[in-house]
């Protein structure tokens, strides 16, 4: 897939992504996505709750509550919990002990604190008498403070537009990974091949086939390895194999234009540069083609080996943290009875 494709790819991507965080920002702003399991009502009597149904488990919501004091309004909200309904109430005993205590702690409280402690008495009496559906919210404190009682909408606009942003940025940024990752199997690839490529050229010229010939036989017994057949390194042989027969062409040139089409900062590149830039003196200078493609076969199979090298410690370096979790989950497992008993 070109570049081109996988920008394309990425706006579509982009768009759609756009469309639903717009979509679920509108849908926030005008619904909003409410946890709550209990309603606020409005009756005729002011606004009230209406208890869980029996059997069923204890409902919340939770309320902000304006109260109106001599020195101005104090906003706070609160979380409201009733319990199940219940055809005999089983707090029926608590509401006077309760009511008589207040009194004689509320006379060492400042107006804060008295406010506070109301409003707890408050929460906590609406799950006086189970036995009653309909829960109503006192308008007014038992000090006398006006109460009301509104149902904050729940908002959650900023981690929608974060969590959109976030996603874009990161398809954005991203959307040349395809090609990044397919770029390195090909130079993969090239690493992988290209030592056992140049070591056959090596045996083949030393048998007494020229470099052309030597060619033509490595691609051709190429195309019949199964193993070979789909690499990226020998495809590319076989297509300058092909460009070769088809124009007469110099399979020097068609190499060394093969050599300079990967990225300057790749290894391999620099090990492919190095074998076209010996085939190429050859052809123009004379020089011995087959010592130096050995000396060149040593150096890229000792690469070749310090590659392996460092991807096997690279592997033992990616299995140590697996490992250390294994190791702690057996040592809970051996400790836990011991522990358990003490």
């Amino acid at each position: 897939m070109s570049e081109a494709a996988l920008n394309r790819r990425a706006i579509q991507r982009i768009f759609v992504v756009a469309t639903a965080g717009m979509l679920l920002l509108l849908f926030d702003f005008f619904v909003g996505f409410d946890t709550a399991s209990l309603q606020l009502m409005n009756g005729g009597n002011g606004l009230y709750l209406v208890r869980p149904a029996a059997g069923s488990s204890a409902g919340h919501i939770r309320l902000k509550a304006d109260i109106k004091t001599d020195t101005g309004t104090v906003s706070k909200s609160y979380d409201l919990r009733l319990y199940p309904y219940a055809e005999t109430n089983a707090n029926s005993g608590d509401s006077g002990g309760r009511s008589g205590s207040s009194a004689a702690e509320a006379g060492a409280m400042s107006e804060e604190e008295l406010l506070a402690y109301e409003m707890r008495s408050v929460i906590s009496s609406l799950n006086d008498d189970q036995s009653v559906r309909r829960v109503a919210l006192p308008d007014r404190l038992r000090t006398g403070e006006q109460v009301r009682w509104t149902a904050p909408k729940q908002s959650n606009t900023v981690v929608i537009a974060f969590g959109m942003i976030l996603l874009i940025v990161l398809l954005y940024v991203r959307r040349l990974d395809p090609l990044e990752k397919l770029r390195r199997a090909q130079m993969d690839s090239v690493r992988r091949q290209l030592p056992e490529f140049v070591n056959r050229l090596v045996l083949l010229l030393g048998a007494g086939l020229v470099l052309s010939a030597a060619f033509e036989r490595i691609v051709e017994e190429s195309r019949q390895s199964e193993s070979l057949r789909g690499d990226y390194f020998y495809q590319c042989m076989d297509g300058i194999y092909d460009k070769v027969r088809e124009t007469n062409g110099s399979m020097a040139k068609e190499f060394r234009e093969f050599a300079r089409s990967g990225e300057s900062s790749c290894e391999a590149s620099r090990e492919l540069m190095r074998i076209s830039n010996i085939i190429s003196d050859n052809i123009s200078k004379g020089v011995e083609l087959t010592d130096k493609l050995q000396s060149e076969s040593e150096t890229l199979w000792l690469a070749r080996k310090r590659g392996s090298e460092e991807r096997g410690r690279l592997a033992e370096t990616k299995l140590t943290l697996p490992l250390t979790v294994f190791l702690l989950v057996l040592v809970v497992v051996t400790v836990s009875p011991a522990l358990l008993e003490l």
